[in-house]
C-alpha cells in the first residue's frame, strides 16, 4: 500500500502540532497563534489581508486570531492614516518578548525532523516543500480543478 505525500504532511503536521501545544501551554497562545506572531515580529502595520497572505490562512481565521491576539496584548491594531477602512497590525512589546521562545521553540522542531540530514538534505527538502506549498496554492485558486490546474480548459 503506498501512502500519499499529503498523509506525510498531515502526520507531520500533527506531530508539530502536539510539540508546539505542549510547548506553548504556559504562555497563553496556541500552535495557531504562532505563525501570525512570528509574521509580526518580521512587518510592521500589515493589514488584515497582507497578514493573511502572509500566513497562508484565510479572512476568517485570520480575523479570528487577530482577535484572540488582542484580548492577549500580543498585537496592535490601528486604523490606517491614509485608508480609513484598513486597519493595520503589529506586534506588541509584550508580543516581541516571545519571540526569542518562539523562535527556538521553532528551530528545535526543525532541528528534530532533519535529525541525521545532510545540509544539502535539508536544503533539498525545504526547496521541495516549497514547490508543493505554491502547488497546493495554484490548484486552490483554480477551486482544485485539475484539469484549470494543468492549464487545460474544457
Amino acid at each position: 500500500m503506498r501512502i500519499s505525500l499529503g498523509r506525510w504532511i498531515s502526520i507531520l503536521y500533527r506531530y508539530e502540532h502536539s510539540y508546539l501545544e505542549k510547548e506553548l501551554a504556559g504562555i497563553s497562545i496556541s500552535s495557531g497563534h504562532l505563525t501570525f506572531l512570528l509574521v509580526l515580529s518580521h512587518s510592521q502595520w500589515l493589514s488584515q489581508d497582507e497578514l493573511s497572505f502572509k500566513t497562508g490562512m484565510d479572512k476568517t481565521t485570520t480575523s479570528r486570531v487577530i482577535s484572540s491576539l488582542l484580548k492577549l496584548g500580543y498585537i496592535t491594531r490601528i486604523r490606517d492614516l491614509e485608508d480609513k477602512r484598513i486597519k493595520r497590525i503589529s506586534i506588541s512589546e509584550k508580543g516581541r518578548e516571545l519571540i526569542p521562545f518562539l523562535d527556538k521553540t521553532v528551530k528545535l522542531w526543525t532541528e528534530a525532523l532533519s535529525l541525521g540530514f545532510s545540509e544539502e538534505e535539508k536544503n533539498t527538502a525545504n526547496i521541495l516543500l516549497l514547490r508543493m506549498a505554491e502547488n497546493a496554492s495554484k490548484f486552490k485558486a483554480v477551486d482544485f480543478e485539475y484539469p484549470s490546474f494543468l492549464g487545460i480548459n474544457y
